[in-house]
Parts: C-alpha cells; sequence; structure tokens
C-alpha cells in the first residue's frame, strides 16, 4: 500500500486520482482561454537536452504551453521545515490549464502528495487538527498592533462541513495563506474572514471525513449519527451539484457555513468532492473525499483556483 510523503496515513482506498494536465482537465478547460503552462514570461517553458537548453513551444488548440512554477509546503510540527517527497517527487515547475495572464501571479505549492494553486509569494503550511470536541460557544481573540486593535470570533463549534473536518483527527489540510498573516492558519480550522486557500483531505471511514461530506451527499444515517454529523445545511448557504460527486458550495458575507473561514466580511468558495462509488457509499465503506475553500480578497481568483482544484483531485474508481 502507498503512503503519504512521510511514510504515515496510507493514500485514498478505492479511488484513484488525476494528476494536473490529465486528458479530463484538458477539455475541460484548454477550451477556456487557457493553457498547459505558465512562466513568469508567459512565452515558452525551457528544456534540456544532452546538456544543451532549448526553449520550446507545445501548441495546444493554437494556444502555447509555458510553465509555473512549485514551493513546497512546511510542516509546523517539524519546525516548519519544507516537505520533502519520500518518493522523490519534488518538482519546481507544473504543468497545468492555468491561463497564461496569470503568470508571475500564480504558483502551484504542494506537499509531495497534495498539490493546490495559489497567490505567488505566499505560505503554505499543513495545517495541526484542532482538539476534538470543539466548544459550543463561538471564542473571541483581539490582536493589538500598529496603535490598532482588531476582535475576530472563532467558527463555533460546528459538527458539518470542513471547518469541522480540519479540527477532528483523521484529515490532512493543507493552507495556502499571505506571509504577513498575524494569525496563521497552522492549527484548526481557519478564523472568519482568514484570507487563504485551504484544502482539506480524508476518507469517510473517519468522522472527519463524513463530517466533510455529510450536509451535500447522501450517506447512510448510522454513518452520519456515528460522526455527530448534522446533515442540515447552515441558514444562508448556497450549494449547487455541478455532478453526482462534485458539490459548488458558497458562504456569502457573514454567513458561518461549511466552509473554511466562512463568516467574514467577503463570501467564501468552495467545492466538495465525493466519488459516488455505489456499493461503497450504500455500506458506508471507506471513500476518499476532499474540499477546498478560497477566502481572497481578490475573489475573481477563485473560479480559476477551484477549477484546477477539481481537475487535479477529481475521483476514478479503480
Amino acid at each position: 500500500m502507498r503512503r503519504d510523503a512521510r511514510g504515515g496515513q496510507p493514500l485514498r482506498p478505492g479511488v484513484r486520482w488525476l494528476a494536473a494536465g490529465a486528458a479530463a482537465g484538458l477539455v475541460v478547460l484548454t477550451g477556456c482561454g487557457s493553457t498547459l503552462l505558465g512562466t513568469s514570461t508567459g512565452v515558452a517553458t525551457t528544456s534540456t537536452t544532452s546538456g544543451s537548453t532549448t526553449s520550446t513551444t507545445v501548441p495546444v488548440n493554437g494556444e502555447v504551453a509555458v510553465a509555473f512554477p512549485v514551493v513546497a509546503c512546511t510542516d509546523p510540527a517539524y519546525g516548519g521545515v519544507p516537505i520533502k517527497s519520500s518518493s522523490g517527487w519534488n518538482p519546481t515547475i507544473l504543468v497545468a490549464p492555468v491561463p497564461t495572464s496569470l503568470a508571475g501571479k500564480v504558483t502551484f505549492y504542494t506537499d509531495g502528495l497534495h498539490t493546490l494553486l495559489g497567490p505567488s509569494g505566499w505560505t503554505c503550511s499543513q495545517v495541526t487538527p484542532g482538539a476534538s470536541g470543539q466548544s459550543s460557544s463561538p471564542t473571541t481573540t483581539t490582536i493589538i498592533g500598529y496603535g490598532a486593535s482588531t476582535t475576530t470570533t472563532t467558527n463555533p463549534g460546528d459538527t458539518s462541513g470542513q471547518s469541522a473536518a480540519i479540527a477532528a483527527r483523521g484529515s490532512t489540510t493543507l493552507a495556502v495563506y499571505p506571509p504577513n498573516d498575524p494569525v496563521p492558519p497552522t492549527s484548526g480550522a481557519p478564523m472568519p474572514g482568514a484570507e487563504g486557500i485551504f484544502a482539506t483531505y480524508a476518507t469517510t471511514g473517519s468522522p472527519a471525513g463524513v463530517q466533510l461530506v455529510c450536509p451535500f451527499f447522501t450517506i447512510p444515517s448510522w454513518q452520519s449519527q456515528s460522526a455527530g454529523c448534522s446533515t442540515t445545511k447552515p441558514a444562508g448557504e448556497l450549494t449547487n451539484a455541478l455532478t453526482p460527486d462534485v458539490t459548488a458550495v458558497a458562504d456569502p458575507a457573514g454567513v458561518v457555513g461549511s466552509l473554511a473561514a466562512s463568516g467574514g466580511q467577503t463570501t467564501v468558495s468552495g467545492v466538495v468532492l465525493f466519488p459516488q462509488i455505489p456499493s461503497a457509499v450504500s455500506y458506508g465503506s471507506p471513500v476518499a473525499v476532499a474540499a477546498e475553500s478560497c477566502s481572497l480578497e481578490a475573489a475573481s481568483l477563485c473560479a480559476t483556483v477551484l477549477s484546477d482544484f477539481e481537475v487535479r483531485e477529481f475521483p476514478v474508481p479503480t
């Protein structure tokens, strides 16, 4: 059985996940003014053959392929050192159907197993799960600095959705956030309004995985009850079933919904992926699931970020 970059949790059972640049992603996105690769020049990619360096272009439906950089995520549990994949997959550039207009503005971040798209120059870190059994009452934190104070309120003790899954054992979350964030979202669910991109991975064999998907997909009642998961959608939350396996979610400003960082002054958008493998879903067998939320001041970037996540993590049953 394959294991993650540090030999820890087994990789998702019962499901194989597409890498970036797979055929499905090309079919979906190349027709939308995007290309395969992206450098800061947006002109060409560089390849090395027999010690010589040449500049090449790869036309795709009349477009030009360029290359986007990849940055390693860090692990706060090990002093914030960059995470290196034990399998040797530690890329510095990555093929992906991302618009070349974003060249120099976006970067890929990876822990060697999962890869996210985010603004260039930001920080990527694994998130340490919070203590199980969050308080049912919200907690308030006041940050004082530069002659001003800011008061923020953390999400109350949700029993479903991404915020609950991040705080639960059995999930893996990567957060991409501004490097000057005074409260880095590296432990438990982020505070409402926190700027960043948050991707959570789990299986329905754990409470975290059930909590991630139970508001959006039909699962056995015993499974949701065992995980203490509420199947009721938070008031004000908007959902759209894109396919039987993919649900788009939006938490408008002020709505404390299922997505990480919701409840702030801006809309948080996201997607939840749950492969509908009939026998496994019906019997409550472990199925790999994932969700990503996008909470950015430059909200227009979220569409590209979430589209890349859908293509990269789209489930294909083995």
